[in-house]
């Protein structure tokens, strides 16, 4: 169904599709954001719109710069929406595409705010002043966004439950990137999130993914039996903070995001960098050079054998 306006809200153009909600870049005078509306499809299961208006609920209670602002959520017509703050930028899976890493200080300072921005959820206390234990669980290279000016966004809190809601034996999340207790749909708590940060801490200094397999299940079973390749090209603290964070028992990794910090913290002062925006900033620069120059020379390269086979 295209749309043209829900609410104050023009809707521009479609830039993101899911399974459940399409996302768009809208307009409301001179403010643009990014407005996620519900599959119509979707909206017909009775449980859908309630999920969906929790996801809100869950990102109004979140205020964290690593996690998108959410201002609103309305119906029109039937037609379900929220309306979140804009990130222009773009989600490690593209980085992630050109099978190179990303340079120490640019890989570390991603996965440090990233795991600030859990941390908030992980902490963030409901209205009876209880922390809420908010997991995530769909940690993974495509909700986590990055701005060419370095900022790092954690996105769709979609199916982000508290601990004490998790343990229905459903499995969720990307097999590529679940803990194994997310795989053998056991009970989880916020170090689920950590392991999964960790998958992509390995991926993004790689350049490589950490856990293979033709399907789903084969991937699955490699996280169940921690069957990853040793980063043995990484420096020696660098590769035990990767260890610890993909321990397969819980009790094994780090305790919290936090502490996953501390770690990544100290491994960046032993090396002589330093975590933070500008290190990230740097490198997106570099990656859109290179991304400039190869489009130029794939165009150069098209009009050269357009050239040829005309004449």
């Amino acid at each position: 169904m295209e749309l043209a306006r829900l609410g104050r809200y023009d809707l521009v153009k479609r830039i993101a599709r899911g399974g459940m909600a399409d996302v768009y870049l809208g307009v409301a005078g001179a403010d643009t954001v990014a407005v996620k509306v519900l599959d119509p499809a979707r909206a017909a299961d009775p449980a859908a719109p309630a999920l969906f208006g929790a996801e809100a609920q869950l990102g109004a209670l979140l205020s964290h710069p690593a996690v998108p602002a959410v201002y609103e959520a309305a119906s029109e017509h039937g037609v379900h929406y929220i309306a979140m703050e804009y990130v222009d930028g773009v989600d490690l899976g593209e980085l992630l595409a050109a099978n190179q890493p990303l340079p120490l200080p640019a890989a570390l300072s991603i996965v440090a705010a990233a795991a600030a921005g859990l941390d908030h959820a992980h902490r963030r206390c409901g209205a009876d002043g209880r922390p809420l234990r908010l997991v995530h669980r769909d940690v993974s290279p495509s909700n986590i966004m990055v701005t060419r000016a370095g900022a790092v966004k954690v996105i769709d809190f979609g199916i982000a439950q508290t601990e004490a809601t998790t343990r229905d034996g459903l499995v969720r999340g990307k097999p590529s990137y679940m803990s194994p207790e997310q795989c053998l749909g056991q009970p989880i708590d916020l170090r689920a999130d950590v392991f999964a940060l960790g998958i992509v801490l390995y991926e993004l200094t790689t350049g490589r993914h950490c856990f293979v397999g033709e399907r789903d299940a084969d991937r699955m079973i490699a996280i169940v039996r921690g069957d990853y390749a040793p980063p043995g090209e990484l420096p020696a603290d660098l590769q035990r903070v990767i260890a610890t964070v993909l321990a397969r028992d819980p009790a094994e990794r780090y305790p919290s995001a936090a502490a996953l910090i501390h770690a990544l913290e100290a491994v960046a002062r032993a090396h002589g960098f330093t975590l933070g925006r500008a290190a990230i900033a740097a490198a997106m620069h570099v990656l859109a050079d290179v991304e400039i120059a190869r489009c130029i020379q794939s165009t150069l390269v098209t009009e050269a054998i357009t050239r040829r086979d005309i004449r």
